[in-house]
């Protein structure tokens, strides 16, 4: 039951009841209102800064990884800025030295040089022996042509071969710099020491399309929780004894058993497993060998670009896995 106030009247000399004024109860609720929004604030910040949820973990500890690769970067860049710096005073001393033997000719010497012009007949001679070599090389060249053409006959079954070959790069690579790190003796991210690395790793952001290097079937597929490891894995069977895997993905879109076309995009690059920094991690197997998968990356490259991508892979650096 509410129980009422009193208040003593003076003039009746008695304790009378007091009425309550709606503006005394609008104060009330906005006052309980107000004490209720501050201590559910104080509960949000204590529980923030008691509690870590998952998500929190998982990007302190990459922005741990991070801060540390950042810090190798950054004493990388200043290892190269200083050799640049020794290579332009090199330069420097080259461009100097060369200045000083460099002797003008005398303008006598000059006119005393005996200059006889070519024959006109001798060199009309020149260009048209040229031009019927020319002409001769072209006639050649498309008579093998229309000769390969004519016998070069591929069937169904070699046809499917040759599209299991993993000859496809795996990430968008046009510019031919997120190859960073190849197949073979490298040297390790975390204790610094030599291993062999079983793959090539394409360093992209999270999220990057992954996709398969050839046709074929998902043979397996991992995921893993763990800070260390490959992390999300993808595993391909191409057929001929072919196999190809897919490290360190963020997310997976297909399932085991699958049947995969070139070209399809099977998962998403990320910084799963023991990763330094979002990246996919490749390998290529032959007969359940690892082998190096730079020998098959050639599908829509030049011979140019092929070898700039060659050059890449057999620098001998730091892996991301």
């Amino acid at each position: 039951m509410h129980q009422l106030k009193y208040r003593y009247n003076p003039t009746t000399c008695r304790y009378e009841p007091v009425s309550v004024q709606p503006k005394n109860i609008i104060g009330s609720i906005l006052l309980y209102l107000s004490l209720t929004g501050v201590l559910a604030t104080a509960l949000l910040f204590l529980h923030s800064a008691v509690f870590t949820t998952e998500t929190e973990r998982a990007l302190i500890q990459e922005n741990n990884v991070l801060k540390a690769h950042h810090k190798e970067l950054k004493h990388e860049l200043k290892t190269v800025q200083a050799s640049l710096l020794n290579l332009e005073k090199a330069e420097g001393v080259v461009h100097e030295k060369l200045a000083r033997n460099l002797e003008q000719p005398d303008l006598a010497d000059q006119l005393a040089v005996n200059y006889e012009p070519p024959q006109v007949d001798d060199f009309k001679k020149e260009i048209k022996k040229t031009k019927d070599e020319s002409i001769n090389l072209l006639t050649k060249a498309r008579y093998t042509n229309f000769v390969l053409a004519s016998n070069l006959n591929i069937d169904k079954k070699s046809l499917e071969l040759l599209m299991n070959i993993p000859a496809f790069q795996p990430v968008e690579n046009k510019e031919l710099t997120k190859l960073v790190s190849g197949f073979g003796s490298r040297i390790h991210p975390f204790h610094g020491a030599t291993y062999f690395h079983q793959g090539v790793d394409f360093v992209a952001p999270r999220g990057t399309p992954v996709y398969a290097s050839a046709s074929g079937i998902v043979s397996l597929i991992n995921f893993s929780d763990l800070q260390m490891g490959n992390g999300n894995v993808i595993e391909i069977d191409h057929g001929n004894g072919y196999k190809t895997r897919y490290h360190h993905l963020d997310k997976i879109n297909v399932k085991q058993g699958q049947t995969i076309a070139k070209g399809s995009v099977i998962g998403t690059v990320g910084m799963t497993g023991g990763a330094v920094s979002p990246h996919l991690h490749f390998e290529v197997l032959k007969n359940n060998k690892h082998v190096n998968p730079i020998d098959y990356l050639f599908e829509g490259l030049t011979s140019t670009e092929y070898e700039a991508l060659r050059v890449l892979a057999n620098q001998k650096n730091q892996a991301l896995d």
